[in-house]
């Protein structure tokens, strides 16, 4: 890992082993980075830094008007390159790993490895390298530096320019400027290929997507914007920064972007959603860094509070956990559903409270209540299980009571459960063994009220239709004299019986108070049953 800092040496780190710190509930990796090395060549402050894709070198630019490229392994500077009438703001170097081994007129034609640089003289300048048995050969050389020429020279912006960024395939270069624009040059001849208009501030980094013809842009008006190379036409645009937006990159699949920005946070953002996914805090000020490793696992910040901090990417084990605990509770139901089929009802409701399923716990404790009341032990059994209750699992389960007692079907049980909590611990250790019951029970008490209300008035209900049994002679009564002789004038329903396929009910068929001719009334088939007095019965028996 290479540093700049305010100051013109370069210090050289690398990455040591993770090591756990736990904090509160949380563990978090931290990786200790180990000092390597320092490239100390510059006269002033450097402003900018990037390394080949091989890793073998690194380019370095400075306010001291010059380009300088080092040789990672021996940590000597190899080249200079100057030419810039002002401070030198950013540095590229070419993508394509290959194109370091190509020498000679190659390379000076355009077809080898390039550094590519933006001054704050508004200048793009293109330097062709050697290739690396040249480089190497300056490397063995102590104390020469040698001077880089550059192939190709443009004015670029009217402001300063604040980025360079060169194209996977090393076709196009863009830039970024204080002038809200992005432009795209062609690496052969510095041509101009299109402008990106769009931003209404100052424009701090651009990246190309490592997959498709697309560009990334980072600005001070606090968004993102994705672009499309074709047409130069914007595509997408991020927003949820707070402040600016200093830095972007792509991560290695080119679906995700990274951000950093002046509030001191880092967001995952998904290009297809539109959404970001994740918020990382780790910088009490501005992040004018970030990087991620070329393996993809790892991600580097740097901000002005004096801090680097390396990310790790844990997907793949939060995606390991969670498949592990949907088998888990996969194979929890399933034991779950074993004891309910065997009516193992107190096994059941063990691992229905560890599933947090509340239809699960009602069912269980519906059934332990109905068994214990067959077996006339009250709630005995439900006091068993409090007594084990620790004082979260207290919680939880009278938080279950009081979403039940909102209902009347399941009031029942809510209170014969909270019953069984009051009548088997103490009144003041319930309340201090966790801080959230007594606002539970606080929360149950109006719907049990409401709930005993309704019962007194059930009750009261129950006299009325004891009286209105009794007035009509009922077999609790002691006069039955009225209700014998209403008896005596009424006719019976009779259960119906099936003959010859039809229906047949006891009784006479009288319609409109005479019978039907053609139809004796002891063998009718049809019949029109009549309960009570009846005038029409009188006055067929009269006739």
């Amino acid at each position: 890992v290479a540093i700049a800092t305010n100051s013109s040496q370069v210090r050289i780190f690398g990455l040591g082993e993770a090591k756990e710190d736990e904090i509160g509930e949380e563990t978090r990796n931290h990786s200790a980075l180990s000092p390597r090395g320092m490239l100390d060549g510059h006269s002033s402050i450097v402003l900018s830094i990037d390394a080949s894709p091989c890793g073998r070198y690194l380019a370095t630019a400075s306010k001291d008007k010059t380009m300088r490229l080092w040789h990672i392994p021996s940590q000597r500077c190899v080249a200079v390159a100057t030419g810039h009438t002002e401070a030198i703001g950013s540095v590229a170097l070419s993508k394509k790993a290959g194109c370091y081994d190509v020498g000679g007129k190659a390379s000076e034609n355009g077809a080898g490895a390039f550094a590519v640089t933006a001054s704050k003289d508004r200048t793009l300048k293109v330097w062709p390298l050697p290739g690396a048995a040249v480089i190497n050969r300056w490397a063995d050389v102590k104390g020469g530096e040698n001077a880089l020429n550059a192939r190709l020279s443009a004015r670029a912006h009217e402001k300063d320019i604040n980025i360079v960024s060169v194209a996977p395939n090393d076709s196009l270069i863009a830039t970024g400027s204080q002038d809200k624009q992005v432009k795209l040059w062609r690496a052969t001849d510095l041509a101009l290929h299109g402008t990106l208009k769009g931003h209404k501030r100052g424009v701090w980094d651009c990246q190309f997507s490592p997959h498709d013809k697309v560009v990334a842009t980072a600005s001070g008006d606090r968004t993102l914007k994705l672009w499309s190379i074709a047409d130069c036409s914007c595509v997408r645009t991020f927003q949820g920064h707070m402040a600016g937006v200093l830095r972007v990159r792509f991560l290695a699949t080119g679906l995700q972007l990274l951000s950093s920005g002046s509030d001191g946070l880092i967001k995952l953002w998904t290009v297809r959603t539109n959404e970001c996914e994740s918020t990382m805090d780790g910088h009490n000020d501005k992040i004018w860094a970030l990087d991620i490793s070329p393996c993809g696992t790892a991600l580097f910040s740097g901000g002005a509070d004096s801090k680097i901090a390396v990310w790790r990417d844990t997907t793949k084990e939060r995606d390991d956990a969670v498949r592990e605990a949907e088998e888990q509770n996969i194979l929890m139901e399933q034991k779950l559903s074993n004891h309910l089929r065997n009516k193992q009802y107190e096994k059941a409701l063990i691992i229905a409270l560890e599933l947090d399923k509340p239809y699960q716990v009602l069912k269980v404790l519906t059934e332990i209540v109905e068994k214990d009341t067959k077996n006339g032990r009250g709630i005995e059994t439900l006091q068993k299980h409090v007594i084990k209750w620790s004082p979260d699992r207290l919680k939880q389960v009278l938080k279950y009571c009081r979403e039940w007692n909102t209902r009347a079907r399941n009031s029942h049980i809510a209170m014969l459960v909270v019953k069984a909590v009051v009548t088997t611990i103490p009144a003041a250790k319930l309340a201090s063994s966790h801080e959230g019951i007594p606002e539970i029970l606080a929360g149950i008490a109006p719907y049990a009220e409401r709930h005993f209300d309704r019962l007194d008035r059930m009750v009261g209900d129950s006299y009325l239709l004891d009286f209105t049994l009794f007035s009509m002679g009922s077999l609790h009564g002691s006069n039955n004299e009225g209700y014998n002789e209403w008896a005596d004038r009424s006719k019976y329903v009779l259960p119906p019986k099936e003959a010859e396929g039809k229906i047949q009910i006891g009784g006479s068929l009288i319609v409109g108070g005479k019978k039907n001719k053609g139809h004796d009334s002891d063998s009718s088939d049809d019949s029109i049953v009549t309960i009570g007095e009846s005038d029409t019965d009188s006055s067929s028996d009269e006739s």
